[in-house]
């Protein structure tokens, strides 16, 4: 014979029914598998940085002394007064994008890698390499890709 379940008696029907413990346990291997998966195994950077030679990434007045201004996947930085460098805006460790400087130092939100401002190389955290320099020159007020 076959048993015809109705809406009530297949959810009193404890054999369809999940326990919490094995809720819990399915959920928690479902996060750790993704926590595992973001942290990735090395660096690969996922490439910015698009403008090409002669594009305009910045005015010079938009940039800070000490600080920088990330613009099309480009971090552009003026370490100090009238110096103007560019770095790959892609952390190398998992291709996240970093900000601007604090106190000279780039840092990576996703993992807290640091790289100094003044020439991008790795300071700590788990990036294996410092920052990929791209070059640029100024005309007049302007900052461009070399």
């Amino acid at each position: 014979m076959t048993t015809v379940y109705d809406g009530q008696d297949f959810l009193r029907d404890n054999r369809w029914c999940l326990s919490r413990r094995a809720l819990l346990t399915g959920a928690g291997a479902v996060g750790a598998a993704g926590l595992l998966s973001a942290c990735g195994a090395g660096d690969t950077p996922a490439g910015g940085a698009a403008a090409t030679a002669g594009t305009v990434l910045a005015r010079t007045g938009d940039v800070p002394v000490g600080g920088g201004t990330v613009v099309d996947g480009v971090l552009v930085v003026q370490p100090e007064a009238g110096t103007f460098t560019a770095y790959d805006a892609t952390c190398p460790h998992q291709g996240v994008r970093v900000g601007a400087p604090r106190d000279g130092v780039i840092t990576c939100p996703a993992h807290n890698s640091t790289f100094s401002a003044g020439d991008g190389a790795r300071l700590g955290g788990p990036a294996t390499r410092g920052l990929t320099e791209i070059p640029v020159r100024v005309d007049g007020t302007d900052i461009l890709r070399a």
